[in-house]
């Protein structure tokens, strides 16, 4: 009898400890032998654009093991139940432009993103060493740490003999390329991340080297390349719009020809004048169309990142200096901003400039051209939030022309589409990796619900809002620690 009051006092300590343990992080992704059954919710489908109501979806490890209709799926008993009735379940968003796979960013981004339910990234360039990349990405494949999925190019090629920043590399001559292009592909890089002030020459060659050994190249259309022939070359996506609003201007030519002219010296400030600004303001229609079609033919996906010119368009005011958001940024890169900020000039120049580029994205999407959904977060670029960033952008490409589906789909099934991986990511159906998000409203009547967030399931692991939040206070302490 001791024995047993023994083993009961036992059990009791060992189940309070756990609940405790529990309760100290937020964390509700119980340890279970059994399937998670998540019932009665409305399932977003992101491949046809609709919404299946009633459906229960059955989570086995970091697998979708079933997708049902009501009543047609028994619960067994060691399962764990989420009631999803009146709730949406999507797929976990992706941000197709980031910088935050380095080192003493991880512990402040990567909870940011699982916190806004952004499961997957594509980095555009990181000092991070490729090795240190893959483990990295082993660790979250495994769960022994908490992040989005992700690739990454590892550094970027660019053209100005002195590296921009220490994830840049100087790509100065032909010969040069192709020996870098080789050595990133057996290093184990993604893909090739180009930048803007390549040569043609080299660009062209990196360009051929990346086809021949079947390695992906994407970034910025480089000054001297026209938009077309960069697509020609087999450029997978183009990023920020570069090359694509000059290729539309009427005074292309002219514009282009004062770029080259200043070379690598070129101020940024000049560069964004003429190359958007200006371009902008003399867009022609009838030379847009063709090159759209152009566009859409050779399937050159855009990733607009919108979202990066709201502070400039705003002129940095208090909406956009005194954000809440900012408690997650580290006090160096506040610093840096608000000096950005004061620095700023001509915002209603700017202004228009932005919604003559927001016209170009929705008549892109209208004549074919895939989109994505990027945001261009990083340290050093002007108040954008890893996750948070995603959501605004969303809003932005419906502002632009999308519908609330395709908006959807840029940051879904779209990505997964466009890195080859649809059958493993991109929309909740049978076999699928277990990233899901679970919403408290319909993202496909307003999706601005995609920020209405109740659960994330990530990788398998259940979190709930208060386990959100508990992500987030992490990725507050981690700016704060720093």
């Amino acid at each position: 009898m001791r024995s047993m009051l023994f083993r009961l006092f036992l059990a009791l300590v060992t189940f309070t400890f756990s609940v405790a343990a529990q309760g100290s992080t937020g964390d509700t992704s119980r340890a279970l032998t059994g399937p998670i059954y998540l019932t009665h919710v409305t399932l977003i489908d992101t491949v046809a654009g609709r919404e299946l109501p009633d459906r229960t979806v059955v989570i086995s490890g970091d697998r979708i093991a079933e997708v049902t209709a009501r009543n047609r799926t028994k619960v067994p008993s060691d399962a764990q139940v989420l009631e999803g009735k009146g709730k949406y379940l999507i797929p976990g968003l992706w941000d197709m432009h980031v910088h935050a796979v380095f080192a003493e960013r991880l512990d402040n981004m990567f909870p940011m993103f699982v916190a806004n339910g952004v499961l997957g990234i594509r980095d555009m360039g990181t000092s991070m060493p490729l090795a240190d990349i893959e483990r990295l990405r082993q660790q979250i494949a495994s769960g022994s740490r908490l992040g989005p999925r992700f690739v990454a190019a590892g550094p970027l090629l660019d053209g100005r003999p002195k590296p921009f920043r220490p994830n840049f590399l100087a790509i100065t001559a032909p010969e040069l390329g192709r020996a870098t292009v080789d050595s990133l592909k057996a290093d184990g890089s993604d893909f090739i991340k180009v930048y803007s002030w390549l040569s043609r020459d080299t660009f062209l060659a990196i360009a051929g080297e990346a086809n021949k050994l079947k390695i992906p190249f994407a970034g910025h259309v480089p000054f001297s390349v026209p938009v077309l022939e960069a697509s020609d070359a087999g450029m997978k996506s183009m990023e920020h719009l570069h090359g694509v609003v000059l290729a539309c201007s009427a005074r292309e030519d002219e514009l282009r020809s004062e770029m080259l002219k200043g070379g690598a010296n070129l101020p940024g400030d000049a560069r964004l004048r003429l190359e958007m600004l200006e371009a902008a303001a003399s867009y022609d229609d009838r030379k847009a169309a063709p090159i759209f079609a152009h566009l859409a033919k050779n399937k050159t996906w855009q990733v607009p990142t919108l979202v990066v010119r709201v502070p400039y368009v705003q002129s940095f005011d208090t909406r956009i200096t005194t954000d809440p958001r900012l408690k997650y940024i580290p006090a160096s890169a506040q610093q840096r901003w608000t000096e950005e900020a004061k620095s700023s000039t001509d915002g209603a120049t700017i202004a228009k400039s932005f919604e003559k580029q927001s016209q170009i994205v929705g008549a892109m999407q209208r004549a074919g051209v895939p989109i994505l959904a990027g945001t261009d977060a990083a340290l050093y670029q002007p108040y954008t939030y890893a996750g948070f960033s995603l959501h605004d952008e969303l809003g932005l490409l419906v502002r632009a022309g999308l519908t609330s589906t395709q908006a959807l789909q840029s940051a879904t099934i779209d990505p997964a589409r466009f890195l080859g991986r649809d059958k493993d990511l991109g929309s909740i159906e049978k076999g699928k990796f277990a990233d899901m998000v679970l919403l408290d409203a319909d993202p496909l009547s307003d999706i601005s619900n995609t920020q209405k967030i109740n659960t994330v399931i990530v990788n398998g692991r259940v979190l709930d809002r208060r386990a959100l939040n508990s992500l987030l206070k992490d990725a507050e302490n981690a700016v704060k620690n720093r």
